[in-house]
């Protein structure tokens, strides 16, 4: 090659530098070869801008989802709907219309304070979040969704779903329809969410209220509710304080997430916390009158320094104390529930014993003492006449205006021998006569109407 043909060589004209332009040139000048059928073909790429969200997304529940019709801001917002596990439910309810029952509405309360609404007169739907506007799902809609569809038992899990644009229809299944068919109890059941019926407090004094009447059953000083929600005493211990400490920083977060009272609420049910109030109740009864023969024995001064010791007047006022504590934890319980006949009955137990308890207690308890001045006053030195003769207590009606308060038929079945004896020994010992009149309205009067109830007649509850 001469000098001059060389200066006319042209790199731009010769040199293939793309794929691209190796496809080209071989189109153009190079006759095609003959390939065996088992070589690989050359790889072609053609130059297209690469989506940074994939078109195959497969959510937290292990379900696929085909999002290729989307654009790619779309899919990003899919992605971090089905993919995004820092989403969690707080919990969920449902409504159904007064006027219409076939309208149903499901309320889903997300963390960020984000609700979702599926259901009611609408067919899309809707989140407080602001990002579902003109009818596009937001990341909280999309998540909701794929979770209620995955409890589908035949839901497809072996090829990718389809999503509508307003994620309100998943592969031809809409999540509103399996909420109205499956219910949303059972639905929040399947994925271990919080599900709630009743209305959950929202005022800061009803959550405190609500948290400390379940946090008390596991107060170190076994505080009963009304005690623990107190302000703390001078005889308040370390182990109480810190708890209270605890009890108010629970509320705290209970205020800012209602899931939390909730699922609280599942853990420390009713059953469980009557069970450890009437514990208590029966606890403090039996403590009640130890103290008070510790008291009668040792003195103040002379009893052990672990012994609790209560004198007549203290210990009277405990035991009326009880018996208002049992009557107004009555008095906050639902009459519907199934289990209020349970803690009806219990609530009876406790009265009738304290009853029973005092009437055996018409004695001057400081009869023999030795270690200091004998009180001479009854109502100083004597339980029964304190509690129940002293006209001061007359209005009171110890123990009685609690008891009528409770279903009665069950009262007379369940302690009927034990009242039997306490008649008699009010009648003994002379009780006031309107004390005596009404204790045995309460159980004669009532035991008539527990007989007419057996042959189908119906009681109602005695007004206070």
């Amino acid at each position: 090659m001469s000098a001059e043909q060389f200066s006319q060589l042209s790199l731009e004209e010769t040199m293939v530098t793309t794929r691209a332009g190796a496809v080209k040139a071989s189109r153009k000048g190079t006759p095609p070869r003959h390939l065996d059928q088992d070589s690989p073909l050359p790889s072609v790429e053609p130059i297209s801008p690469v989506s940074p969200t994939p078109s195959l997304v497969i959510s937290t529940n292990n379900l696929s989802y085909n999002v290729s019709t989307f654009d790619a801001y779309q899919r990003r917002r899919i992605k971090r709907g089905l993919q995004d596990s820092g989403i969690r439910m707080k919990y969920c309810t449902s409504n159904i219309d007064e006027e219409d029952p076939n309208v149903q509405t499901q309320y889903f309360y997300i963390n960020d304070d984000v609700e979702v609404v599926i259901g009611d007169k609408h067919q899309r739907p809707r989140c407080s979040c602001g990002a579902n506007e003109n009818g596009v799902a937001c990341k909280h809609i999309y998540w909701v969704g794929d979770h209620v569809v995955s409890t589908v038992p035949d839901i497809i899990k072996d090829q990718p779903l389809q999503l509508s644009t307003d994620g309100s229809t998943i592969q031809h299944i809409k999540p509103a329809d399996v909420l109205r068919k499956k219910g949303l109890e059972t639905v929040a059941d399947d994925l271990d969410w919080v599900y709630e019926e009743d209305d959950v407090p929202e005022d800061e004094d009803d959550i405190k209220e609500t948290v400390f009447s379940m946090l008390s059953v596991f107060e170190p000083q076994d505080a009963l509710p009304e005690e623990f929600k107190c302000p703390e005493s001078p005889l308040t211990s370390e182990r109480s304080k810190k708890y209270q400490e605890l009890a108010e920083l629970f509320t705290q977060y209970a205020t800012q997430d209602p899931g939390l009272l909730l699922q609280m609420r599942d853990i420390i049910g009713p059953d469980f916390r009557s069970r450890v109030f009437f514990d208590k109740i029966e606890n403090r009864i039996t403590q009640t009158f130890s103290a008070l023969d510790e008291y009668i024995t040792c003195g103040p001064a002379d009893a052990s320094v672990h012994a609790l010791r209560l004198d007549l007047k203290t210990a009277a006022k405990k035991l009326t104390n009880l018996v208002d504590a049992v009557n107004n934890f009555v008095e906050e319980q639902d009459e519907d529930e199934p289990g209020f006949k349970g803690i009806a009955v219990r609530a009876a137990a406790a009265l009738i014993r304290i009853l029973d308890l005092v009437t055996d207690r018409n004695v001057d308890a400081y009869e023999t003492f030795s270690w200091g001045i004998r009180p001479g006053n009854p109502s100083e030195n004597n339980m029964y006449y304190a509690l129940i003769c002293d006209p001061a207590a007359g209005a009171s009606y110890f123990v009685l205006n609690a008891l009528r308060l409770l279903p009665h038929e069950d009262i007379v079945r369940s302690h009927w021998e034990t009242l039997q004896r306490i008649e008699t020994k009010l009648v003994e010992y002379s009780a006031p006569i309107e004390y005596l009149s009404a204790f045995r309205k309460i159980i004669h009067d009532n035991r008539k109407r527990a007989a007419s109830e057996v042959r189908g007649g119906q009681i109602k509850r005695t007004a206070s």
